[in-house]
């Protein structure tokens, strides 16, 4: 996964990667909302979809690492769209992670 179990490492994690491929937008926040869609980002705030947060924390009972990654991927996505999140998950974390393994079952 991406080595993290609390919010403030997905920030830290999507930061240095927006940083790594001249991707200018910043995040200061992620926080969980009723909206609409998976994610979306706004004033350098990734909102995501709280009910499919819950949803998604309560399959994997809680296991930190894997709702972390979830966070991660809806952020990406949120911020560069489906095709972008793919490469970057793809480039930094290989095709048989499992992370990446998650973000064929998200999109």
């Amino acid at each position: 996964m991406i080595g993290c179990k609390e919010i403030s490492c997905v920030k830290e994690t999507l930061n240095k990667i927006l940083n790594k491929y001249n991707i200018e937008e910043k995040v200061e926040e992620i926080v969980l909302e009723r909206i609409d869609k998976l994610a979306i980002y706004d004033n350098n705030k990734i909102i995501v979809n709280v009910l499919k947060y819950d949803e998604i924390s309560n399959e994997v009972a809680g296991e930190s690492e894997i709702v972390s990654s979830f966070l991660l991927l809806l952020s990406l996505y949120s911020l560069v769209g489906i095709k972008r999140t793919e490469e970057i998950v793809r480039n930094e974390y290989g095709r048989e992670s499992p992370i990446y393994k998650l973000y064929e079952i998200l999109f």
